[in-house]
Parts: C-alpha cells; sequence; structure tokens
C-alpha cells in the first residue's frame, strides 16, 4: 500500500468519530484501529502478524477492478450519501400467530409478510412489539441538507424498522402496518423514547435521528453530520456474478451481521437476506465490520427473494454469499449487548 492509500484510509478513520457508524464498529477504514491508538492500513502487510489478525477473512479479486465515479452502478453509495431517521408507531393489534404464542401484538420478522422467519435477539428469543408497544419506522436514505428525508414505503402493508425502548430488543425487521384492511400499528408522534436522548428515536443503537425534529435530535443522538466516508476505492465487474445466499449453521447464525442488507458498505441496515436467495454481484469494497478490519463488503441486486423485492440494491457482507469453505464472522450484534428478552 503506498503512502497516498495510506493516507486516504487514515481520513475514512478519522473523519467522523461521532457518527451513527460507531455501533457498527468503525466510520470508514479502520477507525477502531485507530481508536486503540494504533495507525493499521486495511490491507496494510508491513506486520505480518497484524496483518493476519486485522484481515481474518481472505478473499480474491475474481476480476473485480476498481471503476471511475461515471461508471458505477446505480445505488452504489458510500457513507457520506446515507442518513436515515425514525417515527414512533404504536402496536394495535395482534396478530393470529401471535395470539397462538400467548402473546398480544405483532412479530418482528425477516421479510415483509407472515410467514418470515421472526428475528432473534443476541440471547437467541424471538422479538415481538406487544399492543400498546412503539415501533420505529424508518425514514428514506437522506434529504437535502440533513433534513428528515421522507417516510420510507410499505411493502405489501409492511413496515421497516426496530422496537421502541418499551420493548426488550432492539433487532430490526419488518411488522404489519395494515395487511387485509386489519390496522396492526399506527404513527404515535407524541410518543418519548428514553428521557437520556431527549425522547427522540436515535437508532437501534442510537446514532442515528428523529424524523420529527432533525435538527434538536441529531444533537440529543450525537449525531454529528450526515455521512461518513465517501464512495471510493469500489471495485466493479464488467458482467455481474451470479451468487446465492449462503446456508447458515443454525437458526441463530442466521441472525448474524452477514445476512443483512445495508444502505451503504458497513452502514445502516434496511433488510435481511436470507439463505437461498439469489443475488448478483456487482461490485466489492474493503471496509470495516464491527471493528474486524478489514473484509470485503459486496454490492448486489436481489434476483431472487421472498424478504425484498427483485432488482432492490445494497450491500452486504461478502461472507454472506456462498462459498466452499467460507464461514461467516461469527458475531451477533454490535458492541454494547442489546437487552436481553
Amino acid at each position: 500500500m503506498s503512502f497516498d492509500d495510506l493516507v486516504r484510509h487514515a481520513g475514512d478513520r478519522l473523519a467522523r468519530p461521532g457518527s451513527r457508524r460507531r455501533f457498527l464498529g468503525a466510520v470508514g477504514v479502520g477507525t477502531a484501529a485507530v481508536a486503540s491508538g494504533g495507525l493499521i492500513a486495511c490491507g496494510d502487510d508491513s506486520d505480518g502478524k497484524t496483518a493476519r489478525r486485522r484481515r481474518r477473512i481472505p478473499f480474491q479479486e475474481e476480476n473485480f477492478r476498481s471503476v471511475a465515479a461515471a461508471d458505477v452502478p446505480d445505488g452504489a453509495v458510500g457513507q457520506d450519501a446515507v442518513a436515515v431517521c425514525y417515527t414512533p408507531y404504536v402496536v394495535v393489534a395482534t396478530e393470529a400467530s401471535t395470539k397462538r404464542e400467548g402473546r398480544t401484538g405483532v412479530a418482528v420478522r425477516k421479510g415483509p409478510h407472515p410467514d418470515a422467519e421472526i428475528v432473534l435477539t443476541n440471547a437467541g428469543d424471538e422479538v415481538y412489539v406487544h399492543e400498546g408497544a412503539h415501533f420505529a419506522r424508518q425514514s428514506d436514505r437522506e434529504a437535502p441538507n440533513c433534513a428528515s428525508p421522507p417516510m420510507r414505503e410499505a411493502v405489501d402493508g409492511w413496515i421497516w424498522g426496530y422496537p421502541g425502548n418499551d420493548v426488550r430488543s432492539k433487532k430490526s425487521g419488518w411488522i404489519p402496518l395494515e395487511v387485509d384492511g386489519k390496522v396492526y400499528s399506527r404513527e404515535d408522534l407524541k410518543w418519548q423514547d428514553q428521557a437520556k436522548n431527549d425522547g427522540f428515536l436515535c437508532g437501534p443503537a442510537r446514532k442515528d435521528f428523529d424524523c420529527r425534529d432533525a435538527v434538536a435530535s441529531q444533537r440529543a443522538c450525537g449525531h454529528d453530520d450526515c455521512g461518513g466516508p465517501p464512495l471510493d476505492d469500489i471495485r466493479c465487474r464488467a458482467t455481474p456474478l451470479r451468487r446465492r445466499v449462503r446456508k447458515p449453521v443454525s437458526r441463530m447464525a442466521s441472525n448474524f451481521e452477514d445476512y443483512y442488507l445495508r444502505l451503504s458498505f458497513n452502514s445502516t441496515a434496511f433488510g435481511w437476506l436470507e439463505s437461498g436467495d439469489v443475488v448478483d454481484e456487482l461490485c466489492r469494497r474493503s471496509a470495516p465490520s464491527y471493528a474486524v478490519c478489514c473484509v470485503e463488503w459486496s454490492f448486489v441486486e436481489i434476483v431472487r427473494s421472498d424478504a425484498l423485492p427483485k432488482g432492490t440494491r445494497g450491500w452486504m457482507l461478502e461472507t454472506g454469499l456462498d462459498r466452499k469453505g467460507r464461514k461467516p464472522l461469527s458475531r451477533t450484534g454490535p458492541p454494547g449487548n442489546y437487552r436481553r428478552g
């Protein structure tokens, strides 16, 4: 790695130390290494032991090549083009399947349909939002001038977000909004989340912001800007690589970060991928994942999935894609464990 490359990567690490991507373990390439006192470039082989420790998962180029900005595929964006906010919704009805479990409310699922797998907590428990409890509905990806983006559209009557502080989990997923004429959740603009954030919704790890008041909530949530590292160092293929989402060794493993689809590399999740889903891999970029530096992020387009519409594009860990001998990162969530339950 050249000196110029080292400087550029170091700039990524130090650019925005207070951004919401801290909950993913890093703010651009290598932040965790800098925070611990080192300046270790991703892929730097000057120290063999350090390089092996940082790059836990080897990768091959497979004809991915650097491309000019004008040739980057549509939908591939850097962290500087991601700034989501959340709006509170209250659950007002109970699903039939939830009632059979002796519960009230709705399950948080991996796909926008009632047969999708229920999301698990880090302790392995299924996530439910009971009647009267709240769910933070996610917005679109960004808005000009750090304002609140528009509401993200529902998919077949289901909305994506994460449970509020009156639920013992912060795992993201889908819940029903209105299905077959029955309303399961509705907007509750007066609801207050945790007092330490002035009542605002701040994202699963409290570094995003609240759609109701972009300016005040960003300050309360510690959201210091509307972006992180830009989309540079991206490598793409002339012809996409058709790949399948890997089969997890257990249901718990299917909740690892390898199965999230994100708005940018090492950024905010907006969907789950499931075993057997088929994607076209268009591009890659090296970046951290939960402080592991460096791993490969894949920019993909959905070909076949029960959880996401065909043609959806986003970023995922390359380790979530099937490859003989390749193992997932084997982690279940960001630093600071979610509350048990």
